[in-house]
């Protein structure tokens, strides 16, 4: 089940090259705000760097926030090699 900030998958998968979304590392911006494909390449290079769980938020709609979960398995939907 959705939390009140969670898009589903295959939501996120359709917007994948749509502009303004920021990867976080806690409250720390990594890099300019930039498409969602960008974005979790970013925070998912974080998340093995940082003791603190990246998150990516949507600029448009501060509503939209994908966790580290999430971004793991839309990594793994876009066929993107995991770093081990």
């Amino acid at each position: 089940m959705l939390s009140a900030n969670e898009t589903t998958d295959d939501d996120l998968l359709g917007m994948l090259d749509r502009p303004l979304w920021l990867a976080r590392a806690g409250s720390v911006a990594l890099g300019l705000p930039s498409t969602l494909r960008k974005a979790l390449c970013r925070a998912y290079a974080a998340s093995g760097e940082s003791s603190r769980a990246a998150s990516i938020v949507r600029l448009a709609n501060d509503e939209i926030r994908i966790g580290s979960d999430q971004i793991s398995r839309l990594r793994a939907r876009m066929g993107i090699a995991t770093i081990s």
